[in-house]
């Protein structure tokens, strides 16, 4: 019998302040660490999980700033490429470390060497790494990241884009998200416990610059994926005040937040 498969990403609002470049909340991410740690131990019949990041005030600043989305910049050319792929090794490299010191030893498989764009789009995503860390009982380690585009030059694949594309390959049996908010909030700042398609345009975006959507762009996403069936439940949570919800989110114990369901 085949082994869950789980999707985790601990998103750039939840692991950075987006508003400030280059922060990084470190104790944040070594609790979460412990948490998915815990969790994977604790799963009858084990768990295949593939864990991912966002880029936060480290990539979505400088992809602000140099439009990198449109790709080659008609000023400063692939200047944004460069400055953006340094921020993200940069982060993931001490993302990781964050992660050791929780007792978590992910596997990080860099996007810009796996994946392609055409105008925008993810076109080619090489998952043999990821799936050979998994059958290896490894966690690999996805992230944001500037990407070549056949069209643009350049572009940005958001971690949920990259998810898209893994789950052509994989079906996750559950996704979970976790942001700096309790859940997707409606306009009185309450937390939406459940949303399906028909619920997802009272949804609203981002208060700090991101360039791939915010908020009603990882619903819309998450639902496209649940109505294809290549994704069996997901969930946005925070665990910044009860780390157990990213516990329980993973062992499909609930976990708070909003879930989202086709």
């Amino acid at each position: 019998m085949s082994k869950l498969k789980v999707f985790v990403k601990l998103g750039g609002s939840f692991i950075t302040d987006k508003n400030v470049e280059d922060s990084l909340a470190g104790s944040r991410i070594e609790t979460a660490a412990r948490t998915i740690k815990e969790a994977l131990g604790q799963a009858a019949g084990g768990l295949s999980l593939v864990l991912g990041h966002g880029a936060g005030s480290y990539g979505h600043i400088l992809a602000e700033r140099y439009a990198a989305v449109e790709g080659i910049h008609p000023e400063f050319g692939w200047e944004g490429y460069y400055k953006i792929r340094d921020s993200m090794t940069g982060m993931n490299l001490r993302f990781v470390r964050h992660c050791a010191a929780g007792g978590l030893f992910p596997v990080t498989v860099s996007p810009h060497a796996v994946a392609t764009a055409a105008d925008g789009k993810l076109e080619r995503l090489d998952v043999r790494n990821i799936t050979e860390l998994l059958a290896a009982g490894q966690v690999p380690l996805i992230h944001g990241d500037i990407v070549p585009d056949t069209v643009r030059g350049f572009t940005i694949a958001s971690t949920e884009m990259l998810l898209e594309g893994l789950a052509e390959h994989m079906r996750f049996d559950r996704v979970v998200m976790i942001s700096d908010t309790p859940g997707v909030l409606d306009e009185k700042g309450a937390t939406i416990e459940e949303i399906d398609a028909f619920a997802s345009a009272s949804v609203g975006g981002s208060g700090a610059p991101d360039v791939t959507g915010g908020m009603r762009g990882k619903v819309e996403k998450l639902l496209a994926l649940l109505a294809s069936e290549r994704v069996g439940e997901a969930r946005i949570t925070s665990c910044a005040d009860d780390p157990e919800n990213l516990g329980r989110a993973i062992l499909g114990e609930g976990g708070g937040g909003t879930l989202l369901k086709a």
